[in-house]
């Protein structure tokens, strides 16, 4: 059965980017994921603030979402653990504009477990719970995993550091209103290893402890995490907001964002995650 888990909405979604396409996947596989995903997609669109009344438009809809599914569900999942668990994946709403532009606030996305001996990897959009200082309830939060155990992260003038090296930024075409209406330009960051992802970044941060940060000490058995919309995140800079000590134990997380199957903007529907 498919979980959802409820989330207080703020504004309209911001301006896509587009994200990268898995290989083409097999079309029977397709198949059988569209006809376990049809019948619920005007739920799922629903849930997003989408509405589609066009049979058509739903059919091919759904379609995409089901490419995008089927191109991240593990290899032996069937229409049987289908309708048994949904293949161990997990759908919720993007609750905000934090993780823009990478993910827009109310998409719907897929969350995937770890396999067994699998471990998150730096610039992994991840899920974990924690309760925040300001609540007594766990809460769900997407993030990207930027520090590992042992390492040092620091942010200077809103570049990252990790044991001293700077991550490199460079800006690329694009730009998006925050859900504080400020206009924010969109960079590529390069982890270690040279991993690439976007960021948002305005031209005024709320306050000195979005751009200047750390140093931080992330502890054995926790990560450091960054919203990739860097100037409206609570996240691993702000302790006080995201609760604990700010850092992420590794066994509260929950698995990581492979794909989006509901956006407002269409052509992002079945996209993969990067």
């Amino acid at each position: 059965m498919v979980q959802f888990r409820s989330y207080a909405i703020s504004l309209a979604a911001v301006l896509a980017v587009p994200m990268s396409v898995d290989a083409e996947v097999p079309s029977e596989r397709v198949r059988e994921f569209t006809a376990f995903i049809q019948p619920a997609y005007p739920l799922y669109l629903a849930q997003s603030g989408v509405w589609e009344s066009d049979p058509k438009q739903l059919a091919i809809l759904a379609e995409k979402a089901a490419a995008g599914l089927a191109s991240v569900a593990p290899s032996d999942c069937n229409p049987e653990r289908l309708r048994r668990d949904f293949c161990g994946l997990r759908v919720f709403v993007q609750p905000s504009t934090s993780m823009a532009p990478t993910l827009l606030e109310r998409e719907m996305v897929v969350q995937r477990r770890y396999a067994e001996g699998e471990t998150p990897e730096r610039g992994d959009i991840i899920t974990f719970e924690t309760v925040p200082n300001y609540s007594d309830t766990p809460t769900t939060y997407v993030k990207r995993l930027i520090g590992l155990p042992g390492e040092t992260v620091e942010l200077r003038d809103g570049v990252v550091f990790i044991n001293g090296d700077a991550l490199a930024q460079a800006r690329i075409d694009g730009a998006f209103k925050d859900s504080f209406d400020k206009n924010v330009k969109v960079f590529e960051e390069t982890a270690p290893g040279g991993r690439r992802y976007r960021i948002g970044m305005s031209d005024a941060p709320s306050s000195a402890g979005m751009d200047n940060a750390g140093p931080f000490e992330v502890p054995e058995g926790h990560y450091f995490v960054l919203g990739d919309n860097r100037h409206n995140s609570a996240d691993s800079r702000f302790p006080e907001q995201m609760g604990k000590n700010g850092f992420v134990p590794m066994q509260s997380v929950s698995g990581r964002i492979v794909t989006i199957i509901v956006s407002k903007d269409k052509a992002r529907i079945g996209l993969a995650v990067d």
